[in-house]
């Protein structure tokens, strides 16, 4: 995937997709931050709004630079004083091309079904008779579970 850049502050700044690292970085900012239901981009850099400089701080970085040598207190600083709201709207925009989370998210639920499939599998094949369930058992409403007696 080709690079995003960006003018910043009189320096040049890109976005490629997110590696490992910069993941780690990224989903503790992201758990402080709520989102409505069906965000747009504005909804999302309005959710940002508080600590926005720091998201951008993980996920940009000045060109010929490196990814794991960035000083992210240092760059959100800078970008404190020099995020236009367009970059940050474009920056925003930019980041869901580059990292299709819908698609990662598809992905990983695909990857749970299956996961959960070959442990079924493997357990009927082991000699129990009933398949496994990651679940508790449902009590209608209004009853109470019972100890197996009978009236």
């Amino acid at each position: 995937m080709e690079k995003m850049t960006y003018e910043i502050g009189g320096k040049t700044y890109i976005q490629r997709p997110l590696v490992l690292g910069q993941w780690r970085q990224l989903i503790p900012l992201m758990a402080e931050i709520s989102f409505p239901e069906d965000p747009g981009v504005q909804d999302i850099v309005a959710a940002l709004q508080n600590g926005i400089e720091r998201i951008a701080a993980v996920i940009l970085t000045e060109e010929g630079a490196a990814i794991r040598e960035k000083d992210l207190d240092a760059l959100a600083e800078e970008f404190e004083f020099s995020l236009t709201p367009e970059i940050i709207l474009q920056v925003a925009d930019d980041f869901f091309v580059c990292n299709p989370l819908l698609s990662i998210l598809a992905w990983l639920k695909e990857a749970a079904e299956r996961i959960e499939g070959s442990i079924e599998t493997t357990l009927t094949r082991d000699g129990s008779t009933s398949s496994a369930s990651f679940s508790p058992a449902e009590t209608s409403p209004g009853a109470t579970p019972s100890s197996g007696d009978t009236i």
